[in-house]
């Protein structure tokens, strides 16, 4: 597993620390093809988790949420 930073030191993420496409998605008001393509922006957090076969990513929340504050300014009051 990935370790997530924390006060006690690197740990597993716990899946509320967790988002998936859906998630993200949800956020940005836009269609799942969308969400994917804007996941892969040079400037997007990278995925903690990634299946070998590319279908399952998942992202720190806090990662996903810093990124839409920097980029999607007011997407805390659409969401």
């Amino acid at each position: 597993m990935h370790p997530v930073e924390g006060t006690d030191g690197p740990r597993p993420a716990t899946p509320d620390e967790l988002v998936g496409i859906a998630d993200i998605r949800a956020w940005l008001g836009v269609a799942t093809a969308r969400a994917y393509v804007v996941s892969r922006f040079r400037d997007f957090p990278a995925p903690w988790y990634a299946s070998e076969d590319g279908r399952v990513r998942l992202w720190r929340r806090t990662d996903v949420e810093a990124w839409l504050d920097a980029n999607r300014p007011g997407w805390r009051d659409e969401a």
